[in-house]
């Protein structure tokens, strides 16, 4: 059955094509919290198109020695600048101008925003001239919802062992070991709510997150674990400079990432992955891709620059 012309709430769709309470409520633990949104948050057209995306593989992965194996090989003698909080950008069609918090000042020909959506939304970073209405316009159209992890070390395994991951109905619902594969005695076991579940367990505050966290632990193993070694949330929604989790596109926001992506001014270019193509957004690789096209934009007006 197709979305509505005009597009419609996730939840909305897949009540029309027949799933019942059961089937919403294990969509709402499952996809929808991975994708980031109350389910009455996300777009059906953008969702299904999705859910219907073969142009990455099957199967998630991830990297046994962490992300920066993933970063180091492209930051290598790149002079990048830690601790550079940018306050202001000033552009035009001849170029940028960056003010950090700290008084620096930084020129160039071109600049690619590589800030997530939230901060952005937030407008910590202002431009001189303000965005134009339209690319305003995509930025705000799209979700930034909370992402919350509740990470617990134990001293000894407490999964059986084969078990990757289980979703539960209650909150948090989300759960995994990214001790798979390591050389450690122990195990990690993550717990991840966006959305609603999220804000949930926010309003706990991290004590009370962590204890609930345990107490659907122990509902899902079937007995209380022993304590862990050490428990702590990360909440992205308090960060300042996340803002909460990824992007995710409301009904009727099908179009907002391709002109969130659009460069202004030939100066102003755009990456990360709220400027990703839909069905690739809200990951690692939709933000990597984004990058490289960013990179290739400049490069196809600029020939010099690649020296």
């Amino acid at each position: 059955m197709p979305v509505r012309p005009d597009d419609e709430p996730l939840d909305q769709y897949l009540r029309r094509v027949g799933f019942s309470n059961a089937g919403l409520s294990y969509a709402r633990r499952s996809w929808v919290n991975a994708a980031g949104e109350a389910i009455d948050q996300l777009s059906a057209q953008v969702s299904l198109a999705e859910m219907r995306d073969e142009s990455t593989g099957a199967g998630d992965y991830r990297i046994l020695d962490g992300y920066d194996r993933a970063l180091a090989p492209l930051a290598a003698d790149q002079a990048i600048r830690f601790n550079t909080v940018v306050t202001a950008l000033a552009w035009d069609d001849h170029g940028v101008r960056v003010t950090a918090a700290d008084g620096q000042v930084f020129t160039a020909d071109h600049a690619i925003i590589t800030l997530p959506l939230g901060v952005l939304q937030s407008d910590a970073v202002r431009f001189t001239p303000d965005l134009p209405p339209e690319k305003r316009g995509a930025l705000h159209a799209l979700r930034m919802g909370p992402a919350l992890k509740l990470i617990y070390r134990f001293a000894a395994p407490i999964w059986p062992p084969g078990v990757m991951a289980l979703y539960s109905p209650l909150n948090p619902p989300m759960w995994w070991t990214p001790s798979a594969g390591q050389p450690d005695a122990g195990q990690v076991i993550m717990a991840f709510a966006t959305g609603d579940w999220a804000r949930g367990l926010i309003a706990l505050g991290e004590a009370g997150a962590l204890a609930q966290g345990l107490r659907v632990l122990a509902d899902e193993l079937g007995r209380t674990p022993p304590p862990p070694l050490i428990a702590r949330w990360v909440n992205w929604a308090a960060d300042p400079y996340a803002c909460g989790g990824y992007s995710a596109a409301p009904p009727g926001a099908a179009a907002a990432r391709q002109i969130l992506a659009q460069p202004l001014a030939g100066t102003l270019f755009w990456a990360g992955e709220a400027t990703a193509p839909n069905i690739w957004a809200a990951t690692v690789h939709g933000a990597y891709v984004s990058g490289q096209r960013a990179a290739t934009e400049i490069l196809s007006q600029c020939p010099h620059c690649e020296s």
